[in-house]
């Protein structure tokens, strides 16, 4: 419950002129491991691009991330965006909990209701998985 009221907190904090409002929906993982791919949360992305969330991670505790999204290039209701920031609720290499980097590229489709589609990279050729994320977005 208390994370619940950090998560809204932030996003009601980031509410501007025209703010974007998604849910975090389900993820698949490759290589599948133990990861769960039901990873509900929410997220806010300002008009300017600052953008704060939260959400069931992969090892089913919370997650929560702050950074800036930019729209890379658009066709129509199509665009390509890039999200830059700091996610916290993984282990460190150190298998100690921290704050890790976010580089999440993703496809948007819509216009007034969205879907995007996230490609989260593998970076540790030993560990971890490539991750597909999807997410449901409207902005008001």
């Amino acid at each position: 419950m208390k994370a619940a009221a950090v998560i809204l907190a932030l996003l009601c904090g980031t509410a501007s002129a025209e703010t974007t409002f998604g849910l975090h929906v389900a993820s698949k993982h490759v290589p599948q491991r133990d990861q769960s791919n039901v990873n509900p949360g929410l997220y806010a992305i300002t008009d300017s691009g600052w953008t704060v969330g939260g959400y069931r991670n992969s090892w089913r505790k919370l997650s929560v991330y702050a950074g800036k999204t930019w729209t890379l290039a658009e066709a129509g209701p199509v665009s390509l965006d890039l999200t830059l920031g700091a996610v916290t609720g993984y282990r460190t290499q150190k298998n100690k909990a921290g704050v890790r980097p976010l580089l999440l590229p993703s496809v948007v489709v819509g216009d007034e209701f969205r879907v995007r589609i996230a490609y989260g990279p593998r970076f540790d050729p030993k560990a971890g998985s490539h991750l597909v994320h999807l997410m449901v977005e409207r902005s008001f």
